[in-house]
């Protein structure tokens, strides 16, 4: 009995323990919240020790005459003259702020006299605390001349307490703070005092990129509409879409993304810019199929034909055709002929016996014409629920998996749509690898880091089937415009999740990271759709006779797409 006890005992303390490594294992997919620094301390200025004393009346006005040529000086653009002649004026009159305060405005014109710019700017602030300008100046300088935000901090802090309406202090302090790594306290004063400035539209679009940063959308897309009106560089325009992107605000920007960029050819992320247009402009592609087969014993097969699952028509988002298909061998090419389709819907391709060799390829072109299929331009549909049959399943869903329960319910307590948490979930605890296999949701929990498309949308699904939600996966290939012409492997696999009222809706939880909402819900120009995925048919296959009983047969695939011409 005592033996069983401590059996008992220690199967008890497995579970736990077990249970325990999971919940840590969990946190991965809940990172905490970004956390935004505030700098609470205040930053001292040490000032020089200056006396005020009284100058002897003629030596006061050779001062003033020494102080009116330099501003004579200034006028013409002469800094280096003035900064000699001011310097004059205070040596002989070192109590008087208005000489000094001139002395600041001709060296910081000066090129390499910022450390000195700063020292006359502690002198000027010395002789009079309330003097914001010299403080605001010195601030400029420590942050954009030398690179030296922290500093930069208690000048313009100064300044800002003896002028807190100025905007454009408001900005440069909260620039400061930004740079220094204190986020929040940028925040904090942006909110405050962005919408100050009027005519000029930088600090609300710094304001935006604090929203956007927390990924606060909608008021970061009012911030940078507001900016936008008097922006006329395009930094506004530019955030403002790619906000709108992220929210997966769609409606109308692929327009707006085309006046951007035609009225700012010089905007600073254009790239981003050219490829968010790309994703929602319509688009006329030459996809073409490259499959390679590798035969042990060419001599021995007698017949073999391609089976392919024609790459589908989708309404409102890809019209398809398949313009050609030939056999590359060495250097011949024949035209192949489909011969008929199967019960399955399949064509079926023959290799003319003499093109048989011991590898060959079969290549296919199709016109693949696609436009965005927006969510928020789908209709209602009747289309009932689907009955989830997890006998059915493929053990990749892992559905009974303790991790996915955990995982599963973990989500289901977070604020907010369930499916919309486990998207962000995903995205967040697993890390893309393309490992150029299948795996099972059990081998992704295990391997979070090593993890590519498949694994992000199978264990999207597999979530939402945990929770009755019907869910899919759908095979295709994301157009990259930077792999254009260029020959690639790699396809994509992406999550359909089934919404009453809407049917079948395109989630890619892979592109949740780093494109945030823009692949939730819609179908983009550049996702060409395969068709729901299977685990046990390949969309290219063979049917061969051979007269050995052994053979081995190798098939591998690429993909190569440009622009219809």
């Amino acid at each position: 009995m005592k033996i069983r006890i401590l059996t008992a005992g220690l199967a008890l303390f497995i579970v736990q323990a077990a249970l325990a490594l999971n919940q840590g294992e969990l946190e991965r997919f809940f990172p905490p919240a970004k956390r935004f620094a505030r700098l609470d301390k205040v930053l001292r200025i040490n000032f020089p020790d200056v006396r005020q004393s009284q100058a002897k009346p003629e030596v006061f006005n050779r001062a003033v005459d020494f102080n009116n040529q330099g501003l004579a000086e200034l006028r013409n653009g002469n800094a280096n003259e003035a900064e000699a002649l001011f310097s004059r004026a205070c040596k002989l009159v070192p109590g008087e702020k208005g000489f000094w305060s001139n002395l600041l405005l001709a060296t910081r014109k000066i090129k390499g006299n910022e450390l000195r710019s700063v020292d006359i700017a502690k002198r000027v602030m010395a002789l009079d605390n309330n003097n914001y300008q010299a403080a605001h100046i010195a601030g400029l300088v420590l942050l954009n001349d030398l690179d030296r935000p922290l500093d930069a901090i208690a000048f313009l802090n100064h300044a800002f307490e003896r002028s807190n309406q100025d905007a454009s202090i408001a900005v440069a302090l909260a620039t400061a703070y930004e740079k220094a790594g204190y986020s929040e306290s940028a925040f904090e004063i942006l909110k405050l005092h962005a919408h100050r400035a009027t005519d000029d539209p930088y600090p609300i679009y710094m304001l935006g990129l604090q929203y956007l940063d927390r990924e606060d959308f909608n008021p970061a897309i009012r911030a940078f509409n507001s900016a936008r009106v008097a922006d006329t560089k395009g930094y506004a325009h530019d955030a403002w879409i790619r906000a709108r992107y992220y929210a997966g605000q769609l409606e109308g920007l692929a327009d707006d993304c085309r006046k951007v960029l035609r009225k700012f050819p010089e905007v600073m992320n254009r790239q981003s810019l050219e490829r968010i247009l790309f994703s929602l402009a319509p688009q006329d592609l030459r996809f073409e199929e490259r499959v390679k087969i590798k035969i042990n014993d060419a001599s021995a097969i007698e017949r073999l034909d391609f089976l392919v699952k024609p790459i589908p028509e989708l309404a409102g988002h890809q019209t398809t055709r398949l313009t050609s298909a030939e056999i590359v061998s060495g250097a011949n090419s024949t035209r192949a002929q489909v011969v008929d389709r199967d019960q399955n819907g399949r064509l079926r391709i023959s290799v003319p016996r003499d093109q048989i060799r011991h590898e060959f390829i079969l290549k296919l072109v199709h016109r693949i014409q696609t436009v965005p299929l927006l969510g928020s331009q789908v209709k209602a549909n009747s289309e009932r629920k689907p009955e989830i049959k997890y006998a059915a399943l493929s053990e990749k869903y892992s559905v009974e998996n303790d991790m996915l329960a955990l995982l599963a319910d973990r989500i289901e307590r977070q604020p907010g749509n369930f499916v919309q948490m486990a998207t962000k979930a995903v995205s967040s605890g697993l890390k893309y690898l393309e490992n150029y296999e299948d795996f099972s949701v059990e081998w992704a929990l295990r391997n979070p880091d090593n993890c590519d498309c498949t694994e992000f949308s199978r264990l999207l699904a597999a979530l939402c089937l945990r929770k009755d939600t019907p869910a899919r996966m759908a095979t295709g290939f994301l157009v990259k415009p930077e792999l254009m012409g260029q020959e690639t492997s790699i396809g994509h696999a992406w999550c359909e999740v089934f919404f009453p009222g809407r049917g079948w809706i395109p989630i890619d939880p892979t592109l949740q990271s780093t494109m945030h909402w823009a692949y939730f819900g819609n179908l983009l120009s550049d996702q060409i759709y395969f068709g729901e995925a299977s685990d046990n048919a390949s969309r290219i296959s063979i049917d061969y006779t051979s007269t050995r009983s052994e053979m081995q047969v190798n098939l591998s695939g690429s993909f190569i797409i440009s622009r219809w011409q």
